[in-house]
């Protein structure tokens, strides 16, 4: 089957038309209605049906289109990495990470790392499902609360940091030199929910071996939406210290928990793809900036 009638037939099935799939692919209605024509006498299948004047997909079609999704997975990264090299971004830092991160170590690690490769290298950042991104080939570095553990993907300790307590500067506490878990008893509580990718998430375990897992009132993906919480005095947000490099904690004040925890923040790529030299330049710096 040629690759022209595999991407018709998706796009009909996936945007529900004829004439969406047009749209979506850039050619006429008639162009798509002839390749599901050539595509049905190939394959010996019904793939549209005419309900109500419109041709839409069969139920063969919808079911063939759920078995092939992954190869459809494929062409689409293809042609989005064809379209990356046509526009000169074949040179790129590719990452995949969790919010809590991307607003902290991330930032500083990549502008380090452009400025030695002379600012050439385009950047391309992807939220969570960071053991997709890297399985699948999408992202060439993972940043994460981890570990992983998984037998395809390396696994590369960052740094460590205790909780930190956010709060806003006229709160009652902001002349503290630091806050214990009983200081927050009476405090409504704003946190990062799980990260939902790494086997063993080590800023949840901090939650829960201080004592506080059970105790966030608000759950947040974003460390910026905890801190401006944080500012609007809505309560006091527990994220991990490697925020302090950032500048989202300016006007607040910024307080470690006596005791707390470390998280660990980790490095990830697969073990047999090697990293282009972006890709190491950007590692070596996260390395260097943890040690730090």
């Amino acid at each position: 089957m040629k690759l022209g009638s595999l991407r018709a037939v998706d796009a009909f099935v996936r945007l529900g038309g004829t004439g969406e799939a047009a749209q979506g692919l850039g050619m006429s209605q008639s162009a798509v209605i002839k390749t599901l024509r050539q595509a049905e006498q190939e394959l010996d299948l019904s793939l549209a049906t005419t309900i109500q004047g419109r041709l839409v997909p069969t139920p063969e079609a919808q079911s063939l289109v759920r078995q092939a999704q992954p190869l459809f997975d494929v062409l689409r990264r293809a042609r989005h990495e064809a379209d990356m090299i046509r526009v000169g971004m074949a040179d790129r830092l590719r990452v995949a990470t969790v919010p809590g991160l991307a607003h902290s170590i991330l930032p500083p690690a990549i502008t380090r790392t452009r400025r030695k490769l002379d600012e050439s290298a385009a950047v391309e950042i992807m939220f969570d499902h960071v053991r997709e991104h890297l399985a699948t080939g999408e992202a060439d570095l993972g940043i994460s609360y981890g570990p992983m553990k998984a037998q395809d993907i390396a696994d590369i300790a960052l740094g460590q940091s205790p909780l930190i307590c956010v709060l806003a500067r006229d709160h009652p506490f902001a002349r503290r030199m630091a806050l214990t878990t009983g200081d927050l008893e009476s405090e409504r509580l704003i946190s990062y929910g799980p990260d939902g990718v790494s086997a063993s998430d080590s800023f949840q375990e901090a939650l829960t071996k201080a004592g506080l897992s059970d105790r966030i009132a608000i759950t947040v993906r974003h460390t910026d939406t905890a801190c401006h919480l944080a500012r609007e005095g809505v309560g006091i947000a527990l994220v991990d210290g490697f925020v302090i490099s950032s500048n989202l904690v300016e006007g607040l004040a910024a307080l470690p928990l006596e005791q707390s925890p470390l998280v660990t923040a980790y490095a990830h790529h697969r073990r047999h793809s090697p990293l282009d030299r972006a890709a190491r330049l950007l590692l070596a710096q996260l390395q260097e900036r943890s040690a730090s």
